[in-house]
């Protein structure tokens, strides 16, 4: 069902032939042939050598894994982005899961060059990697392989991880994706999707805000023994696994896998935490003011201001306030983010099947992203859309890295997105001249932060109890459920009425099961934002041109080297502090507003 909200005016598809015509296409089965001769050779070719491997033989060995991993990578990119479009289609369901069973097999054959690699003596390692080698490009690389070393199994224990892991964590995936896109809802005789019964909650009346929750929340009821079985057997399963790999909490190897400092990340959930009370506590309890209401419902939490409905923004005029604002700050940004328009980059239509949320999925790089979303004309929606070109645009200028270190870590993924709402609110809010209007804007980017930094580090606290839980025993989805009700209340605090029906809401959250431990990023990324912001604020010479260069490095450099150029440490515990001052002085110059 497309969007019946925005009837003039025809939201974009993708257009996917830039990968592949359709899934029946014969050079998709030409191209499996190739990975499956590529990984034989590469295997062949390097196994028990890499410790003894030259310099030269090295780097044929990394254009060796390249051209590897762009051929894997662009078969497997258009099966999600298929997948994704339409994600109740069993043809499309049973593409994925046959492309996903095939490149386990073929990655099973090249795990041993990150065992192999931590082999290496010091000695032969340091002399690869000085800054002589031309391998001393990829020093990053080599660095975050042997951070794995205390970790890493046999290689016949890798390879049974791989195969079983990865299968066994696909399966309930993709039983996670299904059940969540057959959920929809009828109101009023109108059937809506999840995304837009979700989209729902920022309607003016509350009535309908009342009734998409609780419908809502009836959905996620009839499911909640499967979404219940799913979080408890991932849960298990990366228990076990962390315990053989020696972990010592279910998130160190995120932390590992973002090459960030646990201490870093302890230090930003500590800063959030202990502000709830000056910051999302202080500002629904003015949000309930606003609204002439003694408590609020958790369905009024991104509840407009205004009691009237606005009209919808059209597309072109949502894409002309995105791209102007990234051209106000550098042209070459607005240049890139323009193709994404013209080209079938973006699929903005919320039609029934399709994946809730949004995304921009880098593909591989000799191709493009793609981006996701569901469009319905909001404000909200434009700051989605900025926010996703901003990781598109990031993604583009990291691509001439290389497959190997173009992939950003996610602490510092949100970087561009972020600031690319950042740039986009503050045309719109610089544009509006009514002092009403610039209050209900300015509600709308308090909200926005609340739910990047204060939700997301909620969120990550909800994922440490579960899995901290989860190791005495199975977890009833009435346990599951007191945690995040829990939660909630801590993070969100006494403006709301806390109905027994939102209980069931962290079963539809899909960065918990894709993903576990991710959500911290967001916050992570608001944070390095804020701080990036003021500075660019405060005049720092050539300021544009250093964003871009860090923007193009990817995952090249790690987050200190990056952020070296603008003088910021994310070490010291006063950089997060910033983000939280930020967001404390835009809640009071909403309350002398108000």
């Amino acid at each position: 069902m497309a969007n019946s909200q925005i009837t003039t005016q025809k939201l974009p598809s993708w257009d996917l032939t830039d990968l592949y015509m359709t899934i029946n296409s014969p050079e998709i089965k030409k191209d499996l042939r190739k990975v499956g001769q590529l990984t034989k050779k590469f295997r062949e070719e390097y196994r028990g050598k890499i410790s003894r491997l030259k310099e030269k033989n090295f780097v044929k060995l990394f254009e060796d894994l390249e051209a590897l991993e762009c051929k894997s990578g662009k078969i497997l990119s258009f099966a999600q982005l298929m997948h994704c479009q339409k994600s109740t289609c069993q043809d499309r369901i049973k593409f994925l899961s046959d492309i996903q069973d095939k490149l386990i097999i073929y990655r099973s054959r090249i795990l041993f060059l990150a065992l192999e690699i931590n082999k290496m003596s010091d000695k032969h390692y340091k002399k690869i990697i000085s800054k002589k080698s031309s391998l001393n490009r990829y020093k990053i690389f080599f660095e975050k392989n042997r951070a794995m070393k205390p970790y890493q199994l046999s290689e016949d224990l890798e390879n049974l991880l791989n195969d079983y892991g990865s299968a066994n964590r696909n399966a309930w995936c993709k039983l996670f994706d299904e059940t969540i896109s057959e959920i929809n809802v009828e109101i009023s005789g109108k059937k809506y999707s999840l995304e837009e019964t979700l989209n729902l909650f920022q309607s003016p009346n509350s009535r309908m805000r009342m009734s998409a929750g609780i419908q809502l929340a009836k959905k996620f009821r009839e499911n909640l023994k499967i979404f219940g079985r799913i979080t408890n057997s991932l849960a298990k399963d990366k228990q076990i696994e962390d315990n053989w790999r020696n972990f010592k909490n279910p998130a160190e190897s995120r932390h590992l896998l973002n090459d960030i400092d646990p201490k870093i990340i302890g230090s930003l959930r500590d800063t959030v935490v202990s502000s709830y009370s000056e910051t999302s506590h202080k500002y629904y309890r003015l949000k309930a003011k606003m609204m002439g209401k003694r408590k609020l419902k958790l369905w009024d939490r991104n509840a407009p201001l205004k009691r009237r409905k606005q009209p919808p923004i059209g597309w072109d005029k949502a894409k002309h306030i995105v791209l102007e604002s990234y051209f106000d700050f550098h042209p070459k940004m607005a240049e890139i983010g323009k193709d994404f328009f013209e080209n079938g980059w973006i699929d903005a239509d919320p039609t029934i099947g399709k994946t809730p949320g949004a995304f921009s999925h880098p593909t591989v790089t000799d191709a493009h992203p793609y981006i996701l979303l569901n469009y319905f004309g909001t404000n909200r929606d434009i700051m989605t859309l900025s926010h996703e070109l901003g990781h598109g645009i990031h993604q583009v200028l990291a691509a001439k890295q290389g497959e190997i270190l173009s992939e950003t870590p996610l602490t510092l993924a949100e970087t561009a997105s972020v600031f690319g709402e950042m740039l986009t609110f503050e045309r719109i809010l610089k544009e509006e001249k009514n002092l009403n209007q610039r209050k209900y804007l300015l509600a709308g980017k308090i909200e926005d932060i609340i739910n990047t930094v204060v939700r997301q580090i909620a969120f990550y606290d909800f994922e440490c109890r579960v899995h901290a839980q989860r190791k005495n025993g199975e977890l009833t989805t009435d346990t599951i459920s007191k945690i995040w009700m829990d939660i909630s209340k801590e993070s969100l605090g006494k403006a709301f009425e806390y109905e027994d029906s939102y209980k069931y809401y962290w079963s539809y959250i899909p960065h918990f099961i894709h993903s576990p431990f991710y959500v911290y990023a967001y916050a992570f990324g608001d944070g390095m934002v804020n701080a990036l912001y003021s500075t660019y604020q405060s005049g720092m010479v050539g300021f544009q041109d250093k964003y871009l260069e860090m923007l193009s490095a990817g995952g090249s450099k790690n987050y200190k080297d990056l952020l070296s150029p603008f003088k910021l440490d994310v070490s010291q515990k006063k950089f997060w502090r910033k983000g939280v001052d930020m967001l404390k002085n835009l809640i009071e110059e909403l309350e002398s507003l108000s």
